[in-house]
């Protein structure tokens, strides 16, 4: 019976390790904002742009501080309604220091109210692997098929 109590305590001590040993390598949420200039004249589905990364997880080196963002795919919804729709579209963010790229899912609303979101990040490869991160934004009218799209957020690495 002491056999099996000292089994079981040492497993649990174990686990207790291990867990603490997971929660340290992951970082703290750090606030970050992207600018991004999009053309959409091909279409939603079509996007591109240039972005611009800075905050505290841009001067930490979680997030690298430009390159370009090109929709990966896109859904629209909600048009019938006449008083605006929504847009999900998912951006794949690829830094030009060659550190990997980072993907992004928005859940766009477009109404009277403006163009307005919410963003998750979905992926990533590269330095981004493991990168986690949500936050919101609001996208500008440029006219001639271009909106100045900023977000506000936090990431982290885990």
């Amino acid at each position: 019976m002491l056999r099996k109590v000292i089994l079981f305590t040492a497993t649990l001590l174990l686990l207790l390790v291990i867990s603490v040993a997971s929660v340290g390598a992951t970082s703290p949420p750090t606030d970050v904002e992207f600018v991004a200039d999009i053309d959409f004249t091909g279409g939603v589905g079509s996007s591109f742009g240039p972005f611009t990364a800075s905050g505290p997880a841009v001067d930490e080196g979680l997030m690298c501080e430009s390159g370009m963002a090109t929709a990966m795919s896109s859904k629209v919804s909600g048009a019938q309604s006449n008083t605006g729709f929504n847009v999900q579209v998912t951006y794949a963010f690829t830094c030009d220091d060659g550190s990997g790229e980072f993907f992004i899912k928005l859940q766009v609303r477009i109404d009277q109210k403006g163009d307005n979101f919410n963003w998750v990040v979905v992926g990533g490869n590269g330095d981004y692997e493991k990168l986690h991160g949500t936050g919101s934004g609001i996208g500008f009218p440029l006219g001639e098929g271009r909106v100045l799209d900023v977000y506000d957020g936090w990431v982290h690495i885990d």
